[in-house]
């Protein structure tokens, strides 16, 4: 059939008849994974969940979410109840160690406030107002956005990427809170907050102000004011980016300890030669945490509290490299009364997974006397005794020198430890080059025993991440 329409002849097929679209077929299980992944962030229709198959009480969907300081697997259960009425599955977070060497670099409050001066005043009015009252109020109101935002931006930055406490690892909220003290670093966080809210606030007043304008003139003075009240807001309140410069750089400096690889940590009392140790199992010079006490303290020395961070190097053996890190030295008392130095150690022994290599000065030539390091030995080793273990025995040479009615004592555990140290200690000492290969080959076995332990924890975290993400059988 033709017809003519405008003087043009085009033809008219009947109509088909309506047919039932055929059903799609099934996806492959990559793409129906993938369209999970997308109806995750859609809202169900109502009356969706009666159009399922019967007996399917529960919709799953999984989604892995990865953050700056931590991996987070969401577990969504079910838009419609359960039929046993069990929960849905918790958050579970696998925490990890590094956050510090991922936070931004933080720019001098001098700079942010130059560069946004800068930029803000090459911003042109909009192009095509000819009116000149018009054309000066829209470049003063441009301009004082764009200063408000070349200054909040970068606080915003801060504020976001810097990681929260709560999602850091156990280990590096220790630290931070015995680095500044308790709240210190949520406060700077708050305040360089509070600061880019006030810099919106005086922002976007006095932009508004400068858009009403009716002469260019009055254009003119308003965005001079505006810029003024906004440099004296940023002035009054550039301190707390002056306190966040310097968490990062602390934060930054300090070394990174992976819990996939051996680490052997060194504790004991002070100046009994943890550190003299250190130089010799480590392939090279540890690095140090600079912000805590600068390097060149990093020396034996004859008083407590020589070594007042965390010192990390690395051993290498057998083609194998592994980490040692030395501690501050505890003293004989409480764990409630031990300062903030002591407690890094403590930190150390608790939350990361270490071999400890505990060393004793049986010669008393640390400053401490055998009694107090056997009580402050016998502490440390209830607690944790569960990691493995190596008892050391330094300063052998001195020991050699004593005679034998300095070494005697009563016939008990203090006069045993006295004379012979800790059960299966080895004696070493680094000046006389005695015992050091001993110490290597039985270091090197206790990390080989570390490692297979490391190992066995991560096959049992991922069979029970996998377990958790199993949808629940009804």
């Amino acid at each position: 059939m033709r017809a003519a329409a405008g003087g043009r002849g085009f033809l008219l097929h009947p109509r088909p008849p309506w047919r039932a679209p055929a059903p799609p077929p099934s996806p492959p299980p990559a793409a129906a994974t993938a369209l999970a992944r997308r109806l995750h962030h859609r809202r169900f229709p109502e009356g969706i969940l009666s159009t399922l198959e019967q007996g399917v009480s529960t919709l799953h969907l999984c989604r892995w979410v990865h953050s700056a300081t931590c991996g987070v697997t969401l577990d969504d259960r079910s838009q419609a109840e359960p039929v046993n009425g069990a929960k849905s599955d918790l958050v579970q977070k696998h925490e990890k160690v590094g956050a510090f060497q991922r936070i931004p670099m933080v720019m001098p409050a001098t700079d942010i406030l130059m560069s946004a001066q800068r930029k803000s005043r090459n911003v042109p009015p909009t192009k095509g107002i000819a009116n000149i009252a018009k054309r000066e109020r829209n470049k003063g109101a441009k301009q004082l956005d764009a200063l408000m935002k070349e200054i909040s931006v970068p606080l915003r930055t801060y504020t976001e990427n810097f990681p929260k406490r709560r999602d850091l690892h156990p280990y590096e909220r220790s630290l931070i809170e015995l680095t500044f003290g308790e709240g210190y670093y949520e406060k700077v966080i708050a305040r360089v907050d509070a600061l880019r809210k006030k810099i919106n606030s005086v922002g976007k007043q006095h932009a508004s102000v400068c858009a009403k304008s009716l002469t260019k003139r009055e254009a003119e003075e308003r965005l001079s004011e505006g810029r003024k009240k906004l440099e004296e807001a940023f002035e009054h309140g550039k301190w707390v980016i002056d306190d966040l410069v310097n968490i990062a750089k602390t934060l930054r400096s300090m070394p990174v300890v992976d819990p996939h690889i051996p680490t052997l940590c060194l504790v004991g009392s002070p100046n009994v030669g943890k550190s003299s140790l250190v130089r010799i199992l480590s392939s090279g010079k540890p690095e140090y945490l600079r912000r805590l006490i600068p390097f060149s303290y990093f020396q034996v020395c004859s008083y407590p509290f020589t070594t007042r961070g965390i010192l990390m190097g690395h051993i290498v053996s057998n083609h194998e490299r592994f980490q040692v890190t030395d501690t501050p030295g505890l003293l004989t008392r409480e764990d409630d009364e031990r300062n903030n130095i002591e407690r890094l150690t403590l930190a150390v022994l608790s939350h990361l997974p270490i071999a400890v290599l505990y060393v004793h000065d049986l010669s008393e030539d640390c400053g401490t006397s055998v009694c107090d390091q056997y009580i402050t030995y016998k502490h440390i080793k209830e607690r944790f005794g569960d990691r493995l273990w190596l008892d050391v025995i330094s300063k052998s040479d001195l020991l050699d020198k004593k005679t034998s009615s300095e070494l005697d004592g009563a016939d008990d555990e203090v006069g045993r430890y006295r004379r012979f140290g800790p059960e299966g200690a080895i004696r070493v000492s680094v000046q006389g080059q005695v015992g050091i290969k001993e110490l290597k080959e039985r270091v090197h076995q206790l990390l080989t025993s570390q490692m297979a332990r490391i190992k066995a924890d991560t096959v049992d975290q991922e069979s029970q991440r996998t377990d958790a993400n199993v949808p629940r059988q009804t």
